[in-house]
């Protein structure tokens, strides 16, 4: 009798180390699956691709509200490499569409713009691209950086940066960087000629009549290298100023 009685208690002394090494094995497989996650999803980018999308709108009036809900789900993808980088926006469900390529090296920006059909292609060195006005933006407008304040975004930890203007009244920018993807893109539009810490991860654009804000929705860490081959078969070719000037003086700033 003791020694089934001792037999039985080996046997189940036998079958708790068991499981004790099952739940050993899977903890630290779990954690090795954890830690690769983030190692990856962390990952310094100098090279690949981020897709923004405008995820909010709103607007006190009931005609901009309506027009800015057209705005929602449009895509703008950034591929980006060295000093290269190009831009590509779909708005409007395709009726508008732009390209912009950045070549900061060459000093020069190459820009595709489709109105529903109707192509224009604009070729500028990059530091005549910036209208007087926008350039004035820039020298007056105030970046401030709060690493307390973060958020994780697709893997990515980011901190809050907010944008103002003593002539833009009313009117904020604040949003979130990351350090972690290498790239001078810029899609905050009417602030494209400011060079901020880190890459935009989300940013709203916000003013007492409407506001929008736009967040990125996919990261890539590889490249399409024929993205930077640029297609004029079909634009017309204009001048920045021009081009300003048709689009009534709206400045684009790339």
């Amino acid at each position: 009798m003791s020694y089934v009685c001792n037999n039985y208690n080996f046997e189940s002394f036998k079958s708790i180390i068991k499981q004790m090494k099952n739940i050993f094995s899977f903890t630290l497989l779990m954690f090795f699956i954890s830690s690769s996650y983030m190692l990856s999803a962390q990952k310094t980018l100098d090279k690949g691709s981020v897709k923004m999308e405008i995820t909010k709108v709103s607007a006190e009036d009931p005609q901009m509200a309506m027009s800015l809900e057209m705005m929602k789900g449009s895509q703008t993808e950034v591929f980006f490499k060295d000093d290269q980088h190009l831009t590509s926006m779909d708005m409007m469900g395709g009726m508008v569409k732009m390209q912009v390529f950045v070549e900061k090296n060459k000093n020069m920006m190459n820009m595709l713009f489709d109105a529903m059909g109707n192509k224009t292609w604009i070729e500028s060195k990059l530091d005549e691209s910036q209208s007087a006005q926008q350039k004035e933006i820039a020298s007056k407008s105030s970046i401030v950086y709060d690493k307390k304040d973060t958020k994780d975004i697709l893997g990515y930890k980011c901190y809050k940066m907010t944008v103002t203007n003593p002539e833009m009244e009313g009117m904020t920018v604040t949003g979130y960087v990351t350090e972690d993807i290498k790239t001078k893109a810029n899609l905050v539009q009417g602030f494209q000629s400011l060079e901020f810490a880190g890459f935009t991860m989300e940013f709203t654009v916000s003013n007492p009549q409407f506001s929008m804000t736009m967040t990125a929705v996919e990261v890539k860490d590889t490249l399409d290298e024929s993205k930077f081959v640029i297609d004029t078969k079909g634009y017309k070719k204009m001048t920045m100023e021009e081009f300003q000037k048709s689009m009534g003086g709206m400045g684009m700033g790339f």
